[in-house]
C-alpha cells in the first residue's frame, strides 16, 4: 500500500509531536508518548529519521536516553505490578495442568512468580481472555469451600 499521498500530512503529524516536550510545558509523560508515537509513525511510514530534529529522550525516574527512533526504551519501573510474568504463568498453568482449580494455579502463581498475589478470580480471568482470543481452554469446576461442603452433605 503507497503512503505516498499520506507524506506530508505524518511529515507535519512527526513535527507535531516532537514539538510536544516538558519545556514546552507538557507533562513528563505526555512528552514520552508523543515522542514513541513520533517513532512509530517514522517506522510505520519508511520515513527517514534524520529528516527531523529530534529533541532528547524525555526523562524518566530512570534518567534521559539517547534521542532518535532507535533509542531504547526506559526499563519498567520495578515496583509496578506490570512485567512479572503472573499472566504467562498463569495461562501455561491453565493449559498444562487441566485438572487443577483455578485456586491451585493461583497458589501455584504465587510460588512460581516472586511478589505475585494471585487469586482464584484473576485466573479465571485469565482463562476467560484466553477463551476471547480463540483458544481451547476447559471450563473449571469452582473449588468447594466449607459452607458447600456443609450445604452437600
Amino acid at each position: 500500500m503507497s503512503y505516498q499521498r499520506e507524506l506530508p500530512l505524518v511529515r507535519r503529524r512527526i513535527e507535531a509531536l516532537l514539538l510536544k516536550t516538558v519545556a514546552n510545558g507538557c507533562t513528563a509523560g505526555e512528552a514520552i508518548a508523543a515522542f514513541e508515537k513520533a517513532e512509530d509513525l517514522v517506522a510505520k511510514y519508511g520515513i527517514d529519521p534524520d529528516e527531523f530534529r529530534w529533541p532528547p529522550r524525555p526523562s524518566t525516574i530512570f534518567g534521559s536516553a539517547s534521542s532518535g527512533p532507535n533509542a531504547s526504551k526506559p526499563p519498567r519501573a520495578a515496583g509496578s505490578g506490570r512485567g512479572k510474568g503472573i499472566g504467562r504463568t498463569a495461562e501455561a498453568l491453565i493449559v498444562e495442568h487441566l485438572g487443577w482449580s483455578y485456586s491451585a494455579i493461583a497458589a501455584e502463581v504465587n510460588r512460581l512468580v516472586d511478589g505475585a498475589h494471585a487469586t482464584e478470580k484473576s485466573v479465571r480471568w485469565y482463562a476467560s481472555k484466553m477463551r476471547r482470543r480463540g483458544e481451547s481452554v476447559p471450563l473449571r469446576r469452582r473449588a468447594v469451600g466449607r459452607r458447600q461442603e456443609a450445604d452437600a452433605g
